[in-house]
Parts: structure tokens; sequence; C-alpha cells
């Protein structure tokens, strides 16, 4: 086993807390990158819990649709767990201002998992990183960085040893589960994570790249992806969103009709 693989291993030692922490700031760089002038980084830490709070409760109030974000399908403490030991935030800043984060969830033995919801062999479960939130504020959207936090936290759970990614998304928001399949990371699963709100159950495994098999591509009307019951059948996945122009009857580019790229991964030596 080479040293890129071994803290792949379920029997290599997991980093938590003040060494997790270092090791995502160390990644920092991935999200500052080329930032706006206007905008900083840093990882929070637990004195930054009020901060969170009340920024996370100003986004999801103000969302358009309040099935894009409902916080009844969080487990645990959310602020708490991920400024803590069973997870890592960055925050992206204008002066002193959050702007937007991402977040990222350690799952420890005996803690949720969404690999056991993905079916997951319970010794992969100690490779499981929860991409479990990220939030922009709106006037800071269409900026890239909804993008950038994907892929800090992409970067940190590679260092971490944890190539399992897994996280849920409602599928009307879609430009979420879009950007999350930009990078490599696609709807797998129905999920009923509440009595009334199914989602999106979404993942990627750092080690592999999955192909689509073109010969079962096939393009869903987003409106119409809630009634796909057959969605995922045979290792079937979503693949990505993609615009098929104006509705028609509207004003040009007033409104896009959006499509989900559904289809089965390609199997065999040829993929």
């Amino acid at each position: 086993m080479t040293d890129s693989h071994a803290a792949d291993s379920p029997s290599a030692p997991r980093l938590w807390g003040a060494e997790a922490r270092a090791v995502a700031g160390v990644r920092l760089k991935t999200l500052s990158a080329d930032l706006p002038a206007d905008l900083t980084t840093r990882v929070l830490t637990p004195d930054d819990a009020d901060r969170l709070h009340v920024f996370r409760l100003s986004v999801v109030s103000s969302l358009a649709d309040p099935d894009h974000y409902r916080m009844a399908g969080e487990v645990g403490n959310f602020v708490a767990d991920h400024l803590g030991d069973k997870g890592l935030t960055a925050g992206i800043f204008r002066g002193d201002r959050l702007v937007a984060y991402g977040a990222i969830g350690l799952p420890g033995p005996g803690d949720a998992n969404r690999g056991r919801d993905l079916g997951l062999p319970e010794e992969e479960l100690a490779l499981v990183a929860h991409m479990s939130s990220a939030m922009v504020e709106a006037p800071d959207r269409g900026r890239g960085l909804h993008h950038r936090l994907i892929a800090w936290r992409l970067e940190v759970a590679r260092a971490l040893g944890r190539p399992h990614l897994l996280t849920t998304v409602s599928p009307r928001n879609h430009v979420s589960w879009g950007h999350l399949a930009q990078h490599g990371l696609y709807p797998r699963r129905w999920l009923q994570v509440d009595k009334d709100l199914v989602r999106f159950l979404v993942h990627r495994d750092v080690r592999v790249e999955p192909v689509l098999d073109t010969t079962t591509a096939r393009l869903v009307p987003l409106e119409r992806l809630s009634g796909q019951t057959d969605l995922f059948a045979q290792g079937g996945r979503v693949w990505a969103r993609l615009s098929g122009g104006d509705v028609p009857g509207g004003a040009a580019g007033a409104e896009r009709r959006w499509y989900a790229l559904c289809g089965r991964e390609r199997i065999g030596p040829d993929r």
C-alpha cells in the first residue's frame, strides 16, 4: 500500500479536533486562491458559534423556496458539531461580516453516518465525511463561492483519509445539486430524512471516476424528478443539470428550462 492510500485504510488513525483544524487551515489556499480582493477566508472556531447560527437563520429565512433547505433534516447540534470535534467549517468574510460558509462533518464510531444510507460496508464507514452544508448570502451568489467551498471540503476530506463524501439535498434545489455534480458528487438514492422530507442522497468516492453509460442516458425535466421512483434503479445516477433553452411562451432569457441528465454507470474494462 502506498503512502497516498495508507490514510484511506479503515484501520488508519483518524484526525480530530485541533489536528483536523490544522489540516483544514493548510488547505485554505484552495479556497482563497484568486478570491475577489474584498473577501478573506479562515477556519471558524467555537467562538464563531453565535455568528454562524445567526447567519444560517438569515439565509434560510430568505430562501425563495423553503424546501431548498430544511433544518429538520439535520442531525445533532449543527453549529456545535461543526465548530467542535465532529466537523470543520470555513468562512468567507467581507471585513468582519460572514458572507458564506462550508461545513464538513467527520462522523465517528456510533455517530449518524450517511454511508449506512448508501449501503456502504461497515468497514468503510470510518472513511466517510459529510458535505454537511454550504450557504452564500444572496448578494454574493454567482461569484463562484459555492464551488470554492465544495473544492475546499473535497481537499480536506482527502487529506483526512475520508474518500467517501456524502450529503443530502433537495431535488428542487437544482442549483446546489448541479454544482455538486460538477465536482463528481452525484445523486445516488432517494432518502426520506423526515416524515414529509425526501432528499437526494449525494455521493462521491474520490478514489474512483465513474463514467456515464451513454446508451442509458435520458433527460428528465426538473419538475418531473420527484415522480421518477426508478431513477436510481440498476446503478442509476443524476449526472448533471442541463439547460434546454427558454421556456416556450416566455420572454427570451426570462426563464430557463432545466433538465437532469440521468443514466447508469458504465461497467466493464472499456469504461
